[in-house]
């Protein structure tokens, strides 16, 4: 991949104001999915990640963009072979048809960032027509086989022109952990509005919790391929600013979410669906510049937990490895200075043999080296499946008291 260039903003993403305040820096960050091999190390994309809060609006923002295209091409990560996350799609398709009527029982659904179509899966096999619209070709080819016909593409504002014919007007418009990917997330709001059918419309977005990642120090969440980090308050404002009204932040219950998952479902102010129309519960403290003054400095010391639980453990003569290869390990482990005293990084569905993770050059490998080559105790960096996980390794022969979840070594449980 060639080295991706960067653009610097100077306005709010969502108001246009130029009053923003940086409230957290984390110097040379890589991408999330950018493994590489081990002689490669140091020669992968780098730069600093700087969030700020605009004064105006309250949101929270990069004020940075980078070409994505040739990234997004490669981009191979998906958790299809989860069965929590599974589930989690089954509901959110099954609850979306149950609690929200439509004209047709055959609802058009178009996700964007459609992966390896798991999600649309779950909305064909309630009776839905489906359509992708995905970046990665190899994302694409893995949909395609399943049954799911899909887009390759960036999808941008113009991109409902490019549209099939049946698709220029839709039910149902999906996102999963996609939308804080989008450098201009208005003008593809508006771009939704305009394709959703007016009387019964919804626009179903998943994204990662501002409220959460603050409160659990989720430093990992911040990457160059997120530019907008929401909650409930944020996401009304954005919604209203575009003509559309919230009616649900609860379309999958809590206990079956993924780790840090934030949910809402929006309908255009002329729909039926309108007078549903939900208030945020965002903690007011939210609304108060003084309380983003300081994340930085827990945030510092969330890491230094961290640093000091693998100093802890590789100390007493212990080997440790990670578990999770997406963006909360790789990021989590950029940020680090004992990262590389990791044994290795375990993924399920390993990217390709023999790469390292980016910056911290932590070994990428398959579920079998835990076999081969064991170690004293694994480190879970996708806590949300950490039960998931406990249950397929013990059969290698591993005890609940060996796995660590990130969140308890964050908060320096350990």
């Amino acid at each position: 991949m060639n080295q991706p260039k960067v653009h610097f903003r100077k306005a709010c993403r969502l108001c246009g104001s130029t009053s923003l305040q940086r409230f957290l820096h984390l110097p040379e960050m890589p991408f999330t999915d950018d493994f590489i091999t081990p002689e490669a190390l140091g020669s992968e994309f780098r730069a600093d990640i700087d969030v700020f809060i605009c004064t105006s609006c309250l949101s929270a923002q990069t004020q940075h963009d980078v070409d994505v295209g040739d990234y997004y091409e490669d981009y191979q990560y998906s958790v299809g072979g989860s069965s929590t996350a599974s589930r989690f799609m089954r509901i959110l398709a099954e609850n979306t048809v149950a609690r929200f009527p439509a004209s047709s029982a055959s609802r058009k659904v178009l996700e964007v960032g459609s992966g390896d179509g798991e999600q649309l899966v779950a909305f064909k096999n309630t009776g839905c027509r489906v359509l992708g619209y995905e970046p990665s070709s190899v994302l694409c080819k893995v949909a395609e086989a399943k049954g799911i016909p899909t887009i390759q593409g960036l999808f941008t504002a113009d991109s409902i022109h490019q549209l099939p014919d049946e698709f220029k007007e839709v039910d149902v418009v999906m996102l999963s952990y996609t939308f804080d990917h989008l450098p201009d997330p208005r003008a593809f709001t508006a771009a939704a509005r305009a394709i959703l059918n007016k009387d019964h419309g919804l626009l179903i977005v998943e994204i990662h919790n501002l409220e959460k990642i603050i409160e659990r120090q989720e430093y990992c969440l911040f990457e160059h391929e997120h530019s907008i980090y929401l909650t409930e308050a944020s996401v009304a404002q954005l919604c209203g600013l575009e003509g559309l009204t919230v009616i649900d932040f609860d379309l999958v219950p809590e206990a079956d979410r993924r780790a840090n998952s934030l949910i809402f479902v929006a309908t255009p102010n002329e729909s039926q669906l309108a007078a549903k129309a939900v208030k945020p519960s965002t903690p007011d403290a939210f609304n108060h510049l003084d309380h983003y003054s300081l994340i930085g400095a827990n945030i510092t010391s969330a890491i230094q937990n961290l640093d000091r639980f693998v100093d802890q453990m590789t100390a007493n003569g212990k080997t440790l490895a990670g578990y999770g290869a997406g963006g909360r390990g790789v990021m989590t482990l950029a940020a680090m200075r004992s990262a590389p005293k990791l044994k290795y990084l375990v993924d399920k569905k390993p990217k390709r043999p023999g790469l390292v993770a980016p910056k911290s050059g932590v070994p990428l490998v398959s579920l079998d080296e835990l076999a081969s080559n064991p170690v004293d105790a694994i480190l879970v960096f996708s806590f949300g499946y950490i039960d998931e996980i406990r249950r397929e390794v013990s059969a290698l022969g591993y005890q609940p008291d060996q796995f660590y979840s990130l969140l308890d070594v964050l908060a320096g449980r350990f």
